[in-house]
């Protein structure tokens, strides 16, 4: 049976908005009412458009913000509540991965500093030189060269940075790595690079990976299972090919068609309308506003996460009608050639340059 290693049960956070002396503030429900599961050793990926809270949800993960209401497990210990040193040792177990490797690093520290510090934090005890030696083990890990700790961030690319920065967050030894948006700052063969490096580090080092994107095919490519979500809530959840492959949810099926391709990805779904406010949601589903298939009672209650039969779950009381068992599923979208040409080259030149060295070490011999 596999383990569970991050559970999330009801959880909510808002923000209020504007208020004064006189008037109450408005309130933005960034996460609304999230059940979420990761098993130990996935890849799990959460999608949905700018704005419905992706990078919120990933953030009350990592307890870099307090959820209003639910509960967080990490490890079979809760979250939620923990502060001070209770909370700086749980962090040790879950690292944070942030969109922007360049702004996400201090320019004044070298990168024998910024990869140090979480070894000063979490490991006091350790001598400068072995935390030096640390260092330099944890960038070979990430293909860098152990000389490049004695250089500034504004002396890398792209790139390399981002590098850094998952060598940042492995120091601590981390079992669980959460990544907002980790490759879509990067060039596009770049990001071919980096999503390698992070689906061989979680062979090597037995991690949970928890990503964030926008990019279909990156996520299609390398996660195990997909969450959707959509203004705050998650609408369709389970294995990624079996979403991929048969979306029952309206939402996930407009987000799949979307996807370029030869053959055009999925039908065409068009929705109709704006994102709503989160500040002032629907009642019931709150997709109901754009969806084509809506009727009046989508508008009484919110819809369950419910289980498909197919190891999916998805937030629609008429995903029967609309995509059945025994009904033809949509064209999948596809797993479009470029990106997986740029995977796998990317993996035969990491192979071929592991080959060389090897030959090199027996030749030192």
């Amino acid at each position: 049976m596999t383990d569970v290693i991050v559970q999330a049960k009801g959880l909510a956070k808002r923000f209020p908005v504007g208020g004064s002396t006189f008037r109450k503030p408005r309130l933005l429900h960034a996460v609304d009412g999230v059940d979420l599961t990761v098993n130990e050793g996935e890849t799990f990926a959460i999608v949905g458009e700018s704005g419905c809270g992706k990078s919120t949800l990933a953030r009350l993960l990592m307890r870099l913000l307090t959820p209003t209401e639910g509960q967080i497990t990490i490890d079979g210990r809760d979250m939620s509540t923990v502060t001070g040193p209770d909370l700086r040792a749980l962090r040790r177990d879950v690292q944070f991965i942030f969109q922007d490797p360049f702004s996400s690093l201090n320019p004044r520290l070298s990168v024998a500093r910024l990869v140090g510090e979480p070894l000063e934090a979490h490991r006091p005890e350790m001598r400068a030189a072995d935390r030096r030696s640390e260092v330099a083990r944890l960038l070979r890990q990430v293909g860098l060269r152990p000389e490049h700790m004695d250089r500034y961030p504004h002396e890398f690319s792209g790139g390399q940075r981002q590098r850094i920065g998952i060598a940042r967050a492995l120091a601590s030894g981390p079992k669980v790595l959460i990544g907002d948006e980790p490759v879509s700052a990067l060039d596009v063969s770049v990001q071919a690079q980096v999503v390698n490096l992070l689906s061989d580090l979680r062979d090597q080092l037995g991690l949970t990976l928890i990503v964030i994107a926008h990019d279909l095919a990156v996520i299609r490519q390398m996660s195990d299972r997909v969450a959707v979500m959509y203004l705050g809530r998650i609408v369709e959840t389970g294995p990624t090919d079996a979403i991929f492959d048969h979306p029952r949810h309206p939402y996930t099926r407009a987000l799949l068609s979307a996807i370029p391709g030869p053959e055009g990805g999925t039908e065409k779904l068009a929705l109709s309308g704006e994102t709503p406010s989160p500040m002032d949601p629907p009642s019931g589903c709150h997709f109901r506003t754009r969806c084509p298939f809506a009727e009046s009672r989508c508008a009484d209650g919110r819809p369950p996460l419910e289980e498909t039969g197919t190891g999916t779950s998805v937030a629609c009381i008429r995903w029967r009608e609309i995509a059945p068992d025994d009904a033809e599923p949509p064209a999948p979208a596809p797993r479009t050639q470029g990106a997986m040409q740029r995977f796998d080259m990317y993996r035969r030149a990491l192979a071929a340059q592991d080959k060389k060295n090897d030959t090199r070490q027996e030749v030192t011999k």
